[in-house]
């Protein structure tokens, strides 16, 4: 059996699911967890879906991550904290538990934490200057900000949910930012032509682009019938391929501006939604992950049955 770790409105685990056929799945949407009962201890974990199906450490072969994500919501958050809070934050320390525990295990499948230390925003913006070309950035924590340029877009560095919803790329002018707030900005490429993206797979590339004329605003985040696999230079296909390699991802999502013909970094997400890139599954995208996905199982299923007969012999 697979468990994947997930929530309920991830339709790229949909998709996934689909895909392992027919390797059983045993889907665990940590959004809805008061509706699976789940026991973790010095004995192992034990869970147990709506449907009465039970995945325990003596029948999951693989783990594979997917986003934990909470349905946005409009939450007051008090000085003081709340409940809800609470227990998204006890939820997702559930969720890293679960991923350190199948790492430890060799279970953990294609996604997992990198082998160099994690990548936020930050050093992924230092490094990736040895490869690519990349906007100009600011982190501004407290004082002025007259000296930055504008045009400049904000983003966050998490999911954050904020009154309703996640903060999404958007143009800001700096005089207008309040000095309240921690504010990641990047200077506003123009004119940029398409926004790509390309997905690392265990050393595979699938590249895709959509052209920006047929959106508005600044962030691409939604599924799109436009996007088109792309083919890569062989200059661009080198540099994705040692920059993954510093980072030590199996999987990650590359997102880029093409200025004049040109690939501009803007980051890499190393859990990033992607079954929307292929839908239609005929660029391999789907394929690939599945593929490694079920190879993390049928290493620990064999290596289960051998155990097994091992004991049996004794």
């Amino acid at each position: 059996m697979i468990l994947i770790l997930s929530w309920s409105g991830d339709e790229t685990t949909d998709i996934i699911v689909d895909a392992l056929h027919p390797v059983p799945v045993f889907r665990w949407n940590l959004d809805l967890w008061d509706q699976y009962e789940a026991r973790i201890s010095h004995e192992g974990f034990r869970i147990k879906d709506p449907a009465g199906r039970v995945a325990d450490e003596s029948n999951v072969m693989a783990v594979y991550l997917r986003k934990l994500f909470f349905n946005p919501c409009r939450i007051d958050v008090p000085a003081a904290g709340n409940a809800e809070a609470w227990k998204r934050a006890e939820l997702e320390a559930i969720w890293l538990g679960m991923r350190d525990l199948a790492q430890e295990q060799g279970k953990l499948a294609l996604v997992h934490p990198a082998s160099t230390g994690r990548w936020g925003k930050i050093r992924q913006m230092r490094v990736a200057q040895e490869f690519f070309r990349v906007p100009d950035w600011w982190v501004i924590a407290g004082g002025r900000m007259d000296d930055v340029p504008s045009p400049v877009v904000a983003k966050t560095f998490t999911g954050t949910n904020i009154g309703g919803g996640i903060m999404p790329v958007q143009e800001v002018h700096p005089s207008k930012l309040s000095t309240d707030y921690p504010w990641f900005l990047q200077r506003k490429m123009t004119p940029a032509s398409h926004d790509v993206t390309v997905a690392w797979v265990n050393g595979e590339l699938f590249a895709y682009q959509v052209d920006r004329s047929l959106f508005e605003g600044e962030d691409v985040r939604i599924p799109s019938t436009t996007w088109e696999p792309l083919r890569l230079t062989q200059g661009e296909t080198e540099n994705i391929t040692e920059f993954m390699k510093r980072t030590g991802y199996s999987f990650g999502r590359l997102d880029f501006l093409k200025v004049d013909g040109e690939l501009w970094f803007l980051e890499v997400n190393p859990n990033g939604q992607f079954a929307w890139l292929d839908l239609d599954r005929k660029s391999g995208l789907i394929h690939s992950v599945a593929e490694a996905i079920k190879r993390v199982w049928e290493k620990n299923r064999l290596l289960h049955t051998a155990s097994q007969q091992d004991h049996g012999a004794s």
